[in-house]
């Protein structure tokens, strides 16, 4: 999407026009440096759309750099560069590892004009209600998504089927219905040990590749339960919703599956798990795993709790594209031009269809033709109103107090609020330090 000027009748006028959008004279050549974390599907987009913003905004070269896949490594290397003065000019990074950028003033706010908007609120009118939520501070956007993400329920049709369940209709709405199909899903052995499961959650064991918290945090969150107070002065992980949650989720673990168990996220594309909670990008790893699954999956939203405060799903990450401080006025300009680029519409429905990444733009909400039958739908359906995993300088180890919490739950059987109590004193310790 590129501004629209006036055209005058003289051909200077023009010619000047056209060399203050890119922000170059005649004779100058701007080279913007733009970093991305690695991402190997999106990477030919990425090209593509690098390619046609190029030729669209002659003398304008973008350095494309793609850092290390793990996203801690890249994050590191990404703030070395900039704290040493030779970052890039605009990045894209997940937002929950970079909080600080904003208030050091690492960043800068959108420039919404140089992406062809009258006003920042029309810019994020564009997006479906709250999902640039951690990109915003003090009422002012600072980065446009390239993806949000958020995890909703896969579904086995075949396991549903010779249930005598309807894997679409008889989808569980909240954690309650899900208990109640488990036992028409579940098969044991002559011993009494679990063979198929109906459903289980992603525990903190050996190679199970979802993230459990984006779920749990979720459950708790429905039930009203934050991470932290308003201020952000204390945490409040021993509140009544995660203590819920939490017992849930013990609960379910003793009569139905539990970590002693073939991770789940293994056990579904293996056939023997009827439901699982992932994201998106879950289903082309089915697809490499067991391709023969592929064609026989459902997705659902996220069951939500029968007396739920917060009618919303799983907690929201999201990576965003940012603009460095340290640019040149020039070159922050053509980044947001060349943002506007790698968030259109055009390049979004691409990520959607060949990377599973998804830019909740409501113009792709709204594409029927697109989202009709779309398994990916239901994920972009089920974000409105989510919140975001919280992102506080240092919060890294904010997954291991929740993660050590529900072990001592969940394999030592300490009662739930005491264990929460426990990860509670933690956090206050590290907003303390």
């Amino acid at each position: 999407m590129r501004m629209k000027h006036r055209v005058g009748i003289v051909l200077v006028v023009v010619f000047l026009v056209a060399m203050s959008v890119t922000g170059i004279s005649a004779q100058d050549n701007l080279v913007i440096k733009y970093w991305s974390h690695d991402s190997t599907p999106r990477i030919p987009i990425d090209r593509d759309m690098i390619a046609r913003f190029e030729a669209d905004h002659p003398g304008v070269t973008v350095e494309y750099t793609v850092g290390p896949g793990d996203d801690p490594l890249y994050v590191e290397q990404l703030l070395t560069a900039l704290a040493g003065g030779e970052g890039p000019d605009c990045f894209n990074v997940v937002a929950t590892r970079v909080p600080d950028l904003v208030p050091s003033g690492a960043v800068v706010p959108v420039d919404f004009a140089a992406m062809g908007y009258a006003s920042q609120d029309e810019l994020i009118d564009v997006y479906i209600d709250g999902t640039l939520g951690t990109f915003i501070s003090n009422d002012t956007l600072y980065a446009v998504p390239t993806e949000v993400g958020n995890y909703a329920l896969f579904i086995n049709n075949d396991l549903f089927e010779a249930a005598g369940l309807d894997p679409v209709e008889d989808a569980p709405t909240t954690w309650e219905e899900l208990v109640e199909l488990a036992p028409a899903l579940t098969i044991r052995d002559g011993n009494g040990n679990i063979t198929q499961r109906a459903f289980d959650f992603a525990y903190p064991i050996p190679d199970e590749i979802v993230s459990g918290r984006v779920t749990y945090a979720g459950m708790a969150y429905q039930l009203g339960s934050t991470y932290f107070n308003e201020d952000f002065s204390a945490g409040t992980v021993n509140t009544e919703g995660w203590v819920k949650t939490y017992e849930f989720m013990r609960d379910y673990a003793a009569e139905f599956g539990g970590p002693a168990l073939t991770p789940s996220s293994i056990g579904f594309y293996e056939g023997n798990v009827a439901m699982v909670v992932s994201g998106a990008w879950y289903l082309p790893y089915i697809q490499e795993q067991n391709p023969d699954l592929t064609d026989n999956i459902s997705a659902a939203p996220l069951p939500r709790f029968a007396d739920a405060v917060n009618d919303t799903g799983s907690m929201l990450f999201a990576y965003g594209i940012y603009t460095s401080s340290q640019a040149t006025p020039e070159a922050q300009t053509a980044c947001w031009q060349l943002v506007s680029y790698l968030t259109s519409t055009e390049a979004a429905e691409r990520y959607l269809t060949d990377v599973l990444t998804l830019q909740p733009r409501k113009d792709l909400a709204a594409n029927s033709e697109l989202m009709d039958g779309n398994f990916v739908s239901i994920f972009l359906e089920d974000m409105a109103g989510n919140a975001f995993l919280p992102a506080v300088p240092g919060g890294g180890s904010l997954p291991g107090i929740l993660t050590r919490a529900l072990e001592r739950v969940l394999l030592e059987g300490m009662d739930a609020q005491e264990s929460l109590n426990l990860a509670n004193d933690e956090i206050n310790q590290f907003l303390a330090g």
